[in-house]
């Protein structure tokens, strides 16, 4: 008896049979053009049972876990050699009860009937959401096993009724897990089992009708659990129909250039039958991208790992950008529908920027150049805008001033750059960068050459400023040396060639007390006659003079006898360099020469000792 003469006679049993078996014919056509198997039929059966305690008749609904358990372990009983089983219950939370058992012989069913009678329907909550996320992870494990090609993953959901997660923290919703499908690679069925008498949860509909599931996603009411006795029976023969399995190689998503050819997407095929594929490419964008040619045409021997190679060439003139290409793979086998499978293809987009080279003359501080004209070639319309880098301070780009729009072609820019007042003198070079705000197009840049002058009246001024800065410099290095300030500094070239210090007359004493001490640095002279300071002296025919000298970088003061005879320290001198506390003798006046700052040097010792 055929599949299908099966289900019209077990139509005539209730028309709740009728819907389930409607729902599963309805979906054959779609599902046979994804399925997959080995040779032998190999399944992968993910079991997800809801074990909130609903499913038990908690809160007035019908008690339906036995039947559920009933119908899981009829799933192990029809169970083929090389098929596996993997059980998942969830209610708050999800727990992993069995994991890719494989089966090989009974006692591998037995284990996996004893985990299903294990299961209680105790739990609260129902967060079907991860449920389906753990399911969809583990399938795609499945799918990353070096036999995945030719086996067929059938994830099937057994629940009650709708999704709540109140309390559960960070819930994990029925959509969210849409971005799990591109990864599935159109690899599992996804059957959604709603037990329950009340309406089931509406986004399992959405989720089941994802394009990413490409038809393989099914729905199937059975309230209260009439027939999951034979639901084991009814999804395995939509599983097993003629088929073509496909593993989808990673797209190469690396721009391609035009004029070249990309590099083969290689898809690993199997048919449970002899057929041969046709290949077909819909350039959707009109892009002139083509298949390569001879082979077009694929022969599959029925069981045997076949590689589909793909080629495709890119026309010079294709423009840049991202392009829908949609690869259609015909089986002469009309039991297996066309499979489509979306080919983006992104061209690099191109450009070029004439002249490479740009010489804008000489321009003054302050002042904005002339205007030059730089041509873009672009096979892709995008807004770029320019920049300057390198030794371009103080210089700006005055036009344009905003983003510029390339047009697919030629597209004209008047450049003017300006140059700021506060800019120095001298040749430029730098680089003008055109930056497109398309990720995968690359930056063009021109070489730029400009001459920057300074007026005469500001090179002046540039210049005395640098002597003064010089002189300032100069000014700190003496004041740090002489470890002065500048005022004492300024002090001392007033003072260079002044006389310093003090005399005291010791002898005769003068009359009045103000007159014993003569300062010398109030006298605001180079030298001057002692006869000029002293009557007594002026007396006499006598005298001396004290002068200002200048020795190896230090002033000193020099007494020089003009007439007569004339002691320091009791020592006949002609001229003689002066110390604090020397002692000065000229006739009969004594005088006593004070200056802190000259303090004699202390002279070798003789080796005798004086008591």
């Amino acid at each position: 008896m055929s599949f299908n003469t099966y289900f019209k006679h077990w139509l005539s049993f209730t028309s709740i049979q009728s819907v389930v078996a409607l729902a599963i014919i309805s979906t054959l056509p779609y599902f046979s053009a994804f399925a997959q198997n080995t040779p032998k039929g190999s399944i992968d059966w993910i079991l997800v049972i809801d074990t909130s305690a609903s499913m038990r008749g908690v809160g007035g609904t019908k008690n339906i876990f036995d039947q559920v358990k009933n119908s899981m372990t009829e799933f192990v009983n029809a169970a083929r050699l090389g098929d596996t089983v993997t059980i998942y219950s969830f209610d708050k939370d999800v727990t992993l009860n069995a994991n890719s058992i494989a089966i090989s012989s009974n006692p591998e069913r037995g284990q996996l009937k004893q985990t299903i009678n294990s299961l209680q329907a105790q739990g609260v909550r129902t967060h079907t959401g991860k449920a389906v996320q753990k399911a969809l992870q583990h399938s795609a494990l499945l799918n990353q096993r070096a036999d995945a090609l030719g086996r067929t993953v059938s994830i099937v959901f057994l629940t009650d009724g709708l999704e709540d997660v109140r309390g559960i923290h960070n819930p994990v919703s029925i959509p969210s897990n849409t971005q799990l499908l591109p990864q599935q690679q159109c690899k599992p069925y996804v059957f959604f089992v709603s037990l329950g008498l009340k309406e089931h949860e509406k986004q399992l509909n959405d989720f089941a009708n994802n394009p990413a599931l490409c038809s393989k996603g099914q729905v199937l009411r059975d309230p209260g659990g009439v027939q999951l006795n034979k639901l084991a029976q009814n999804i395995r023969p939509v599983l097993v129909q003629p088929k073509l399995d496909l593993k989808l190689p990673k797209i190469n998503s690396q721009p391609v250039l035009p004029g070249t050819t990309t590099k083969p997407f290689n898809f690993n095929s199997i048919s449970n039958v002899n057929t041969t594929i046709n290949l077909q490419l819909q350039d959707l964008n009109q892009s002139g991208i083509n298949l390569i040619p001879p082979k077009n045409t694929i022969d599959l021997v029925a069981n045997k790992p076949t590689v589909i190679p793909v080629h495709l060439q890119i026309p010079p003139e294709a423009k840049g950008g991202v392009h829908s290409l949609r690869l259609v793979l015909t089986a002469t086998n009309k039991a297996i529908a066309p499979i489509t499978i979306d080919l983006p293809v992104t061209i690099k987009p191109r450009l070029e920027l004439q002249p490479t080279q740009i010489n804008f003359g000489s321009i003054k501080v302050g002042k904005t150049t002339e205007i030059q004209t730089l041509v873009v070639k672009s096979n892709i319309p995008v807004t770029a805008k320019l920049q300057l880098q390198g030794n371009s301070k103080d210089i700006s780009i005055a036009q344009p001033s905003a983003a510029i729009s390339l047009q697919v072609g030629e597209t004209k820019i008047p450049v003017q750059l300006g140059v700021a007042d506060s800019s120095s003198e001298g040749k430029r070079t730098f680089t003008l960068v055109l930056i497109p705000d398309n990720a995968i197009a690359n930056p063009i840049s021109a070489e730029v050459h400009l001459a920057i002058l300074m007026p005469l009246g500001r090179k002046i001024i540039t210049w005395l400023l640098l002597v003064l800065l010089v002189l300032l410099i100069a000014l700190m290095t003496i004041c740090l040396i002489q470890r002065k300030t500048p005022l004492e500094l300024l002090q001392d070239i007033r003072t260079r060639k002044k006389l310093e210090g003090a005399l005291v007359v010791l002898e005769p004493l003068p009359k009045l007390l103000e007159d014993e001490e003569i300062s010398l640095t109030q006298l605001h002279k180079s030298k001057i006659l002692l006869s000029n300071l002293i009557s007594a002296i002026d007396a006499t025919n006598f005298d001396a003079e004290l002068v200002t000298v200048w020795r190896a970088g230090k002033k000193n003061i020099d007494l020089r006898c003009l007439k007569g005879v004339i002691f320091v320290n009791t020592k006949k001198i002609n001229t003689e360099e002066l110390y604090d506390e020397d002692i000065i003798e000229i006739n009969n006046v004594k005088l006593q020469f004070n200056w802190i700052e000259r303090q004699r040097p202390s002279e070798p010792s003789s080796g005798q000792t004086n008591f």
